[in-house]
């Protein structure tokens, strides 16, 4: 895993012109939001089948503790630099993937270390997830060592969907 490199921009969130809030809020609020999607438990299904919770939270981290039949890990949520917020996601005690993510409109939207001009043909981000936290998904060729399980993504989804 390289060094931690988040975009070199800020990270932008839609409320920071909409509603007038510091860029900082909106991420400390972002990580609420994550932690939110899975605050009661979620079960997921797709690439992978599991269960993902809140672990521990505070205003501005988070860890999401998850099973799967992939194995056991966490998902470790931190406000960074240029008010990103920085995912490492572990599995079986190896780091695995970190991604940067920022909510410039209702999707989340993360890049990989040191993103710069990468949008799909179509102006997707590489990695999305759904306004409600019902779906995750991110192009594998993007993300060095991630999957690809067909398709050229990496797909997850709320299992009661």
């Amino acid at each position: 895993m390289i060094n931690p490199a988040p975009p070199p921009r800020a990270a932008f969130y839609g409320d920071t012109e909409t509603l007038g809030f510091s860029a900082y809020d909106c991420a400390c609020n972002l990580i609420d939001t994550l932690a939110g999607f899975a605050h009661t438990g979620r079960a997921f299904k797709g690439d992978a089948h599991g269960r993902v919770w809140v672990a521990q939270m505070t205003r501005n981290e988070a860890q999401l503790a998850f099973t799967s039949d992939h194995g056991e890990g966490f998902i470790q949520l931190s406000v960074v630099e240029n008010h990103w917020v920085r995912a490492d996601v572990f599995l079986g005690g190896a780091h695995v993937l970190r991604a940067w993510v920022e909510e410039p409109y209702e999707e989340k939207e993360f890049w990989p270390d040191g993103a710069v001009g990468i949008v799909a043909p179509n102006g997707d981000p590489p990695g999305r997830i759904s306004k409600r936290g019902r779906w995750l998904q991110l192009r594998a060729a993007d993300f060095p060592g991630v999957p690809d399980r067909g398709g050229g993504f990496l797909s997850f989804e709320d299992a009661f969907d």
